[in-house]
C-alpha cells in the first residue's frame, strides 16, 4: 500500500528516502570501519581497490527519483526500501509477501553479493542496494504504518533544524540528524532537504559534497563503539539474534523493533499523546529522540559489518565483466538444493544446535561446522531476483 500511495502524497522530499545521505553514510562508514580483512578484500575485489561504502550508500534512493531513463529502469525498487505495518506489529507473511519488502530486499541482496557465478556488474549492484537497505531497515518510520504512509502523510512543524514545515517521516529522515550537525559543524551547514542538495531531474545543479557534515556523526559513533564507550556493551546485544538464528531471522527482527520505536517515539509526542496533522514538534522532541538515531545508526553500521564479514568470511571469488559467468568448480561437494533455506538452518540447528545453513558461501556448511548444507533460494542470475 505504501508503494502505491506514495504518488498521491505531496512531500517535501521522496517517499522512500530515509535518513538522508548523513544518515545512509553513515551506517555505511561505520560499517565500513569495522570490517574483517577478509571482507574488506572482498569489497575492494567486487566494487573497486579504495572504493568507500558511503559513496554509494544513497544510489538506492537517487535512481528512483533522477532522470526519466533511471526511473524506467529502477523505478520497480521503490518498494523495497520499506516494509507496511498494522496495529504496532510486524508479521512477516502479512507484511513482506512474496520478500517484497525491505526486510526480503536485503535477504535477496545478501544472496546476490555473495554468489560468486554472478558478474562483477550484478554484484555491484547488489551491494549498493545492500548497503542502502542497511541503513532503510534502521529507520524506524520505514516500518510505519500503512494508514498514514510511514509518517508521510502527518504533516508537522520542527522547532528544530530549519524551523520548517515538513511531514513526521521526513523529521527522522533529516530533521533530527540535521540539528544534532548544525551544533556541531563549525561552518555554514546545509540542511540535507535544501533545494540545492536535491537537484530536480533537469536541474544542473551537482549534489554537494556531504562529507563534511556527516564526518561528525561517524566519528561520534566510532567513540561510542570503542572500548569504554557508552555502546561497546551493547554490541553483543546488537548481534545476537544474528548470530543465533542467522540472516534471515534477525533481518525480521530488526523491523520488528522498527515497529516498536516507530510506535513508542516517533508516533508519540513528549506529553504522550500521538502526533497528528498540525502538531509542532519541539525542541524536547528532538532533545528526547535524537539519541535513538544515534543508536539506530550505530546499530545499522554495526550489523552491517556484520554481515559482510560473515559473507565473506573465507574471502570470495570475483568473475570479470568480460568472462563468463560460471560459477567456479568447488572442491567440496555441497548438499543437494532441494529444500529451503529455512529447513536448511533447522536441519543443522538439529546437528549442531543453534546452528544454521551459511549458505550464501561458495560451499555452504553449517555455522560453527564443516558440515554440507544448501538450499534452493539461492540466487539466480537474473536482473532482480526475488
Amino acid at each position: 500500500m505504501f508503494g502505491r500511495l506514495c504518488a498521491l502524497a505531496i512531500v517535501t522530499v521522496p517517499c522512500v528516502s530515509a535518513w538522508g545521505v548523513d544518515g545512509h553514510s553513515t551506517v555505511a562508514e561505520v560499517g565500513d570501519n569495522r570490517l574483517s580483512v577478509n571482507a574488506r578484500q572482498a569489497v575492494n575485489a567486487i566494487m573497486g581497490d579504495g572504493v568507500r561504502l558511503g559513496e554509494f550508500s544513497s544510489w538506492p534512493d537517487f535512481i528512483v527519483h533522477g532522470t526519466p531513463e533511471e526511473k524506467e529502469e529502477w523505478g520497480w525498487s521503490s518498494g523495497l526500501h520499506y516494509a507496511d505495518s498494522q496495529n504496532c506489529t510486524f508479521v512477516y507473511d502479512r507484511d513482506c509477501k512474496n520478500d517484497w519488502c525491505v526486510a526480503g530486499a536485503i535477504k535477496n541482496y545478501t544472496r546476490r553479493v555473495a554468489d560468486e557465478s554472478l558478474s562483477r556488474y550484478e554484484r555491484q549492484v547488489a551491494m549498493k542496494f545492500l548497503v542502502h537497505f542497511m541503513g532503510d531497515i534502521h529507520q524506524p518510520l520505514h516500518a510505519g504504518s500503512s494508514e498514514n504512509l510511514g509518517g508521510n502523510l502527518i504533516k508537522v512543524t520542527v522547532d528544530f533544524a530549519n524551523n520548517k514545515s515538513t511531514n513526521l517521516h521526513s523529521t527522522w529522515d533529516f530533521s533530527l540528524l540535521d540539528e544534532w550537525e548544525l551544533e556541531r559543524y563549525p561552518g555554514q551547514y546545509v540542511f540535507q532537504d535544501d533545494p540545492a542538495d536535491h537537484p530536480g531531474e533537469d536541474d544542473e545543479i551537482q549534489r554537494i559534497d556531504r562529507t563534511r557534515f556527516w564526518t561528525n556523526i561517524v566519528d561520534s559513533i566510532g567513540v561510542d563503539l570503542m572500548v569504554g564507550g557508552k555502546y561497546a556493551d551493547r554490541v553483543d546485544d546488537w548481534l545476537r539474534d544474528c548470530e543465533t538464528n542467522g540472516i534471515d531471522e534477525c533481518v525480521n527482527t530488526m523491523l520488528e523493533d522498527d515497529v516498536q520505536l516507530a510506535c513508542s517515539m516517533a508516533y508519540t509526542n513528549v506529553d504522550g499523546t500521538p502526533v497528528k496533522s498540525g502538531d509542532v514538534l519541539s525542541r524536547e522532541y528532538y532533545e528526547t529522540r535524537i539519541e535513538t538515531v544515534r543508536e539506530q545508526l550505530a546499530k545499522g553500521g554495526v550489523r552491517f559489518a556484520w554481515l559482510l564479514n560473515n559473507i565473506f568470511e573465507d574471502g570470495t571469488t570475483v568473475i570479470d565483466d568480460a568472462t563468463t559467468t560460471s560459477a567456479p568448480v568447488a572442491t567440496t561437494t555441497a548438499a543437494p538444493t532441494h529444500m529451503t533455506c529455512e529447513e536448511a538452518d533447522n536441519n543443522c540447528s538439529k546437528s549442531y544446535p543453534g546452528s544454521y545453513c551459511k549458505y550464501w558461501l561458495s560451499v555452504p556448511v553449517c555455522s560453527g561446522s564443516d558440515e554440507p548444507c544448501s538450499c534452493s533460494s539461492q540466487s539466480s542470475t537474473t536482473a532482480v531476483d526475488f
